[in-house]
Protein backbone atom coordinates (compact mmCIF):
# COMPACT_ATOMS: atom_id res chain seq x y z
CA UNK A 1 0.00 0.00 0.00
CA UNK A 2 0.77 3.19 -0.85
CA UNK A 3 2.33 5.76 2.19
CA UNK A 4 -0.10 7.95 2.96
CA UNK A 5 0.49 11.22 5.81
CA UNK A 6 -2.17 10.37 8.05
CA UNK A 7 -3.91 7.43 9.11
CA UNK A 8 -7.29 7.32 11.72
CA UNK A 9 -8.21 3.52 12.58
CA UNK A 10 -10.54 1.85 15.01
CA UNK A 11 -8.84 -0.46 17.28
CA UNK A 12 -11.92 -3.03 18.09
CA UNK A 13 -12.77 -4.82 15.17
CA UNK A 14 -10.37 -3.37 12.66
CA UNK A 15 -6.56 -2.95 14.08
CA UNK A 16 -7.89 -5.78 17.05
CA UNK A 17 -10.24 -8.58 15.26
CA UNK A 18 -12.35 -8.87 17.65
CA UNK A 19 -14.94 -6.49 17.41
CA UNK A 20 -16.70 -6.70 20.59
CA UNK A 21 -14.66 -5.84 24.07
CA UNK A 22 -16.10 -7.53 26.57
CA UNK A 23 -12.66 -10.13 27.20
CA UNK A 24 -10.96 -6.66 27.50
CA UNK A 25 -13.35 -5.83 30.38
CA UNK A 26 -12.91 -9.16 32.07
CA UNK A 27 -9.47 -8.67 32.27
CA UNK A 28 -9.12 -5.86 34.08
CA UNK A 29 -12.18 -6.72 36.08
CA UNK A 30 -10.23 -10.34 37.46
CA UNK A 31 -6.30 -8.43 37.25
CA UNK A 32 -7.00 -5.26 39.79
CA UNK A 33 -10.28 -6.43 41.61
CA UNK A 34 -10.69 -10.24 41.54
CA UNK A 35 -12.99 -13.09 41.26
CA UNK A 36 -15.95 -10.87 42.69
CA UNK A 37 -15.98 -8.57 40.07
CA UNK A 38 -15.24 -11.09 37.10
CA UNK A 39 -17.95 -12.95 38.25
CA UNK A 40 -20.44 -9.99 38.15
CA UNK A 41 -19.28 -8.94 35.17
CA UNK A 42 -19.85 -12.43 33.27
CA UNK A 43 -23.45 -12.30 34.83
CA UNK A 44 -24.13 -9.37 33.11
CA UNK A 45 -22.91 -10.74 29.61
CA UNK A 46 -26.61 -11.59 28.58
CA UNK A 47 -27.63 -7.91 29.50
CA UNK A 48 -24.40 -6.61 27.70
CA UNK A 49 -25.30 -8.71 24.66
CA UNK A 50 -28.97 -7.81 24.59
CA UNK A 51 -28.15 -3.77 24.73
CA UNK A 52 -25.73 -4.35 21.98
CA UNK A 53 -28.41 -6.56 19.80
CA UNK A 54 -31.16 -3.78 20.70
CA UNK A 55 -28.54 -0.96 19.39
CA UNK A 56 -27.93 0.09 22.76
CA UNK A 57 -24.27 0.23 22.19
CA UNK A 58 -23.09 2.97 24.07
CA UNK A 59 -25.63 2.08 27.32
CA UNK A 60 -23.61 -1.50 27.02
CA UNK A 61 -20.07 0.03 27.02
CA UNK A 62 -21.32 1.64 30.13
CA UNK A 63 -22.26 -0.72 31.47
CA UNK A 64 -19.02 -2.88 30.97
CA UNK A 65 -17.11 0.22 31.86
CA UNK A 66 -18.77 0.22 35.71
CA UNK A 67 -18.37 -2.66 36.09
CA UNK A 68 -14.72 -3.05 35.32
CA UNK A 69 -13.64 0.16 36.95
CA UNK A 70 -15.60 1.16 39.37
CA UNK A 71 -13.91 1.96 42.41
CA UNK A 72 -10.42 1.41 41.37
CA UNK A 73 -7.45 3.59 41.73
CA UNK A 74 -6.47 4.66 38.35
CA UNK A 75 -3.07 3.49 39.12
CA UNK A 76 -4.07 0.14 38.89
CA UNK A 77 -6.24 0.57 35.96
CA UNK A 78 -3.01 2.05 34.43
CA UNK A 79 -1.05 -1.04 35.42
CA UNK A 80 -3.26 -3.54 33.99
CA UNK A 81 -3.24 -1.76 30.51
CA UNK A 82 0.73 -1.71 30.94
CA UNK A 83 1.32 -5.34 32.08
CA UNK A 84 -1.63 -7.34 30.98
CA UNK A 85 -3.28 -6.14 27.91
CA UNK A 86 -0.81 -5.53 25.19
CA UNK A 87 -0.35 -9.36 25.24
CA UNK A 88 -3.93 -10.11 24.64
CA UNK A 89 -4.00 -7.60 22.32
CA UNK A 90 -0.96 -8.39 20.40
CA UNK A 91 -2.64 -11.95 19.80
CA UNK A 92 -5.64 -9.98 18.10
CA UNK A 93 -3.64 -7.95 16.14
CA UNK A 94 -4.88 -8.06 12.26
CA UNK A 95 -1.57 -8.15 10.39
CA UNK A 96 -3.42 -6.46 7.03
CA UNK A 97 -4.77 -3.84 8.62
CA UNK A 98 -1.46 -2.87 10.98
CA UNK A 99 0.38 -3.08 7.18
CA UNK A 100 -1.43 -0.47 6.40
CA UNK A 101 -1.82 1.69 9.69
CA UNK A 102 2.24 1.23 9.93
CA UNK A 103 2.35 2.45 6.06
CA UNK A 104 1.34 6.24 7.16
CA UNK A 105 3.16 8.95 8.86
CA UNK A 106 0.87 9.97 11.71
CA UNK A 107 -1.27 7.75 12.99
CA UNK A 108 -4.52 8.34 15.29
CA UNK A 109 -5.89 5.07 17.03
CA UNK A 110 -9.77 5.66 17.93
CA UNK A 111 -11.56 3.15 20.33
CA UNK A 112 -14.82 3.26 22.46
CA UNK A 113 -12.68 1.09 25.56
CA UNK A 114 -11.22 4.12 27.89
CA UNK A 115 -8.42 5.66 26.34
CA UNK A 116 -6.46 4.54 29.78
CA UNK A 117 -7.09 1.32 28.81
CA UNK A 118 -5.43 1.19 25.49
CA UNK A 119 -2.59 4.54 25.23
CA UNK A 120 -0.08 2.67 26.33
CA UNK A 121 -0.39 -0.76 24.07
CA UNK A 122 -0.86 1.37 20.79
CA UNK A 123 1.99 4.22 21.81
CA UNK A 124 4.47 1.37 22.16
CA UNK A 125 3.42 -1.41 19.97
CA UNK A 126 1.65 0.13 17.15
CA UNK A 127 3.60 3.45 17.25
CA UNK A 128 0.51 5.85 17.14
CA UNK A 129 0.92 9.12 18.21
CA UNK A 130 -2.56 10.10 19.35
CA UNK A 131 -4.94 7.68 20.97
CA UNK A 132 -8.68 8.77 21.00
CA UNK A 133 -11.28 7.26 23.31
CA UNK A 134 -13.15 7.40 26.41
CA UNK A 135 -12.26 9.41 29.59
CA UNK A 136 -13.38 7.55 32.98
CA UNK A 137 -14.27 10.12 35.62
CA UNK A 138 -11.77 9.97 38.34
CA UNK A 139 -12.35 11.97 42.12
CA UNK A 140 -10.03 13.66 43.90
CA UNK A 141 -8.66 11.13 45.64
CA UNK A 142 -7.68 9.45 42.08
CA UNK A 143 -10.60 6.64 42.35
CA UNK A 144 -12.67 6.01 39.17
CA UNK A 145 -16.41 6.65 39.41
CA UNK A 146 -17.24 4.15 37.01
CA UNK A 147 -18.84 7.03 34.61
CA UNK A 148 -16.96 8.31 31.19
CA UNK A 149 -17.68 11.91 30.49
CA UNK A 150 -19.30 10.98 27.11
CA UNK A 151 -22.73 11.12 26.47
CA UNK A 152 -22.66 9.58 22.55
CA UNK A 153 -19.04 7.85 22.27
CA UNK A 154 -19.05 8.14 18.77
CA UNK A 155 -20.07 12.10 18.08
CA UNK A 156 -17.18 12.39 20.51
CA UNK A 157 -14.90 10.57 18.91
CA UNK A 158 -16.08 12.33 16.01
CA UNK A 159 -15.42 15.34 17.14
CA UNK A 160 -12.34 14.43 19.02
CA UNK A 161 -10.83 13.95 15.39
CA UNK A 162 -12.20 16.76 14.03
CA UNK A 163 -10.37 18.64 16.71
CA UNK A 164 -6.87 16.74 15.68
CA UNK A 165 -7.28 17.66 11.66
CA UNK A 166 -8.35 21.23 12.01
CA UNK A 167 -6.79 22.38 8.77
CA UNK A 168 -7.12 19.08 5.91
CA UNK A 169 -8.12 15.60 6.65
CA UNK A 170 -6.69 12.39 7.51
CA UNK A 171 -6.13 10.89 4.22
CA UNK A 172 -6.90 7.55 5.15
CA UNK A 173 -9.35 5.54 7.45
CA UNK A 174 -9.69 2.59 9.13
CA UNK A 175 -12.94 1.10 10.51
CA UNK A 176 -16.00 -0.42 10.09
CA UNK A 177 -19.13 1.74 8.72
CA UNK A 178 -22.01 1.42 11.68
CA UNK A 179 -25.29 2.15 10.78
CA UNK A 180 -25.78 4.87 13.48
CA UNK A 181 -27.37 8.40 13.99
CA UNK A 182 -23.92 9.51 15.04
CA UNK A 183 -21.47 10.69 12.63
CA UNK A 184 -18.40 8.71 12.63
CA UNK A 185 -14.89 9.34 12.26
CA UNK A 186 -14.46 7.89 8.31
CA UNK A 187 -17.03 10.40 7.41
CA UNK A 188 -14.08 12.58 8.35
CA UNK A 189 -11.37 11.21 5.90
CA UNK A 190 -10.54 11.25 2.93
CA UNK A 191 -10.63 7.45 1.94
CA UNK A 192 -11.90 4.38 3.98
CA UNK A 193 -11.78 0.89 3.98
Amino acid sequence: MESSHSVVSELEGTLLKNPKPFAYFMLVAFEASGLIRFAILLLLWPIIALLDVLGYRNGSLKLMIFVATAGLHKSEIESVARAVLPKFYMDDVSMDAWRAFGSCERRIVVTRMPRVMVERFAKDHLRADEVIGTEIIVNRFGYATGLIQETDVDRSVSNNVANLFVVGRPQLGLGRPVISTSPTFLSLCEKYI
